[in-house]
């Protein structure tokens, strides 16, 4: 279980870096500003869900 928790968070870490860094900035200059937020606030709450299950894990051990 931990092991999966570990993995599943990399995996959300992963996608908000993809989310936050990529996606905003090709959406920014091809001039769509909705997806660009959008973008922008699902990778920030994958952050904070990435972030939660990381605190769950180290309460844990």
């Amino acid at each position: 279980m931990i092991r999966l928790l570990a993995c599943t968070t990399m995996v959300l870490l992963f996608s908000a870096l993809v989310l936050l860094s990529v996606d905003r900035n090709i959406y920014r200059t091809s001039s769509w500003i909705r997806e660009a937020r959008y973008a922008a606030v699902l990778g920030w709450v994958f952050t904070g869900a990435a972030g939660l299950i990381l605190a769950g894990l180290l309460i844990y051990l």
